[in-house]
């Protein structure tokens, strides 16, 4: 019994076709990686300490990336939470696939992530925070949210939560308080 790898197959065919294989996976799969790891510089995902709590296992992302058609294009876009490199601050940014898949910082603050988090919003007609408490709302602020697209849920656990919606007029991501 000789020890062959795949390659010293004496079969030309079967040779051609594991090469021609090989060849496919590797031209799929490494650009896909690629991006998948490219974050915005000076940005990194938060660490199991940053971001803890019981609640997050409910979520297989722990509630710090979500994916969707954001912009409607229908194609995948992304969305993530991440805290700074070099100082005490987070940001959510989104990748849409129509903006060539350049990130964009749709909110930063000071301070840790503890109770924050994102979720998919999906397409459908919402009641917003000023449909049932205009008072706590800007004048312009919508009273409903139909969706066409998905959406983003940005909350802090068991407090509050916002839905980040791309404008398509405006070509941004608009904030609408959904709960206070």
């Amino acid at each position: 019994m000789s020890s062959r790898t795949i390659f010293e197959v004496e079969e030309p065919a079967v040779r051609r076709a594991l090469k021609c294989l090989l060849s496919t996976l590797v031209a799929v799969l490494l650009p896909a990686l690629a991006v998948a790891q490219e974050l915005p510089q000076g940005w990194r995902p938060p660490t199991v300490t940053e971001a803890r709590g019981q609640w997050r296992t409910k979520s297989g992302t722990r509630f710090l990336q979500v994916s969707g058609d954001f912009d409607g294009d229908g194609k995948p876009d992304i969305a993530e939470l991440l805290v700074s490199s070099s100082s005490k601050q987070f940001g959510l940014f989104v990748r849409l696939s129509s903006q060539h898949n350049e990130w964009q910082s749709v909110h930063e603050a000071d301070g840790p992530l503890d109770r924050l988090a994102i979720a998919i919003v999906h397409p459908r007609k919402y009641m917003t925070l000023c449909g049932s408490d205009p008072s706590v709302c800007a004048p312009d602020d919508p009273r409903s949210l139909d969706l066409k697209c998905s959406a983003i849920n940005f909350f802090s656990y068991g407090i509050n939560s916002s839905f980040l919606y791309w404008d398509q007029k405006a070509r941004k991501f608009r904030v609408v308080p959904m709960s206070d």
